[in-house]
């Protein structure tokens, strides 16, 4: 018999930064801790390994993308922590909100729900 809880609510983190000891990141890991039960905060770690939008778009999916939107489809709600940079995003964030907010991403994400 399991005795772990019932995901009720499942939260996707998105650190805006890809540094190492950023502290987004922290920020997400202490959201984790801070979270009650039933409510589940994953922090998905890929963004720095997402392809630039323009280069790739018309060549379909990259395989890199695929984790990102399997993760923002199973999420309940984002979180994103996300330092100014230039008075604007960071462009690792930039790239895979483009990535995601995509006609083609955002009927293949809303289609599988």
């Amino acid at each position: 018999m399991d005795s772990s809880p019932t995901v009720l609510f499942r939260i996707l983190g998105l650190a805006g930064s890809s540094r190492r000891g950023s502290y987004n990141r922290a920020l997400l890991r202490a959201a984790q801790g801070l979270a009650p039960q039933g409510v589940e905060i994953a922090i998905d770690e890929s963004l720095g390994t997402v392809p630039f939008y323009e280069d790739l778009r018309q060549h379909g999916d990259p395989l890199a993308v695929a984790p990102l939107r399997e993760h923002v489809r199973r999420a309940d709600t984002v979180i994103i922590a996300t330092p100014e940079y230039n008075y604007g995003i960071p462009g690792v964030l930039k790239n895979a909100i483009d990535w995601l907010s995509s006609r083609w991403s955002t009927a293949r994400c809303v289609s599988n729900r």
